[in-house]
């Protein structure tokens, strides 16, 4: 279950079964010593006394709207975690807000600024290493080697996939070819200053 597997056989369905026992059992239940799913000065979370349904609803109802992450097990660095991967995404989402028709206050149209940033980027991309070369100067390859020679493949990879796309999306601004999908992304990534989904 928590590696997104299923149970397939007696073995998995023991483990499961144990699991649910430990964490899930009869001993939340218990009135002569209660369970607290957590609890601090502020708040306990338990299992609300009661024989009623309004009496439950008065309980969660006083529950609080946000939690921290001690509440779930986490440590207190996952909330700065979650507020900068909030804060990038609000950021991403203002910025894809901005026109993207029209020209800019400097006279210069989107697909003239979107062609000047993809012909910077092309001026400025390296050569692709020569593998087999680097691989005969290496001679006898050792862990470390074999990592490097790894990262320089999907170097190469990365170079020629931005080349070639970059090619595709001027050519695309030129009216030479057609603009798809994966080449609008491109070129809106380029004119918001982010990186494209297809470099990652």
């Amino acid at each position: 279950v928590m590696y997104g597997g299923r149970a397939i056989d007696d073995f998995d369905r023991r483990v499961l079964k144990i699991y649910m026992d430990e964490y899930m059992g009869d001993f939340i239940f218990d009135t002569f010593q209660p369970f607290h799913f957590y609890v601090n000065d502020e708040i306990d979370y338990r299992i609300p006394e009661g024989d009623h349904r309004d009496q439950y609803i008065e309980v969660i109802e006083s529950l609080p709207l946000a939690n921290t992450p001690e509440v779930f097990g986490l440590h207190s660095n996952a909330e700065i975690s979650y507020y900068t991967l909030a804060a990038k995404d609000m950021w991403k989402q203002l910025v894809e807000l901005q026109p993207q028709t029209g020209e800019s206050s400097a006279g210069v149209s989107r697909e003239e600024f979107i062609g000047g940033v993809a012909s910077d980027i092309q001026s400025k991309l390296p050569p692709a290493f020569e593998l087999d070369r680097i691989r005969k100067k290496l001679g006898d390859l050792s862990p470390t080697s074999v990592v490097l020679l790894q990262e320089l493949e999907r170097w190469n990879k990365l170079v020629k996939r931005m080349g070639i796309s970059l090619v595709q999306l001027q050519r695309a601004l030129a009216g030479e070819v057609g603009m798809s999908n994966e080449l609008d992304e491109l070129a809106r990534s380029l004119y918001n200053g982010q990186i494209p989904t297809i470099w990652q």
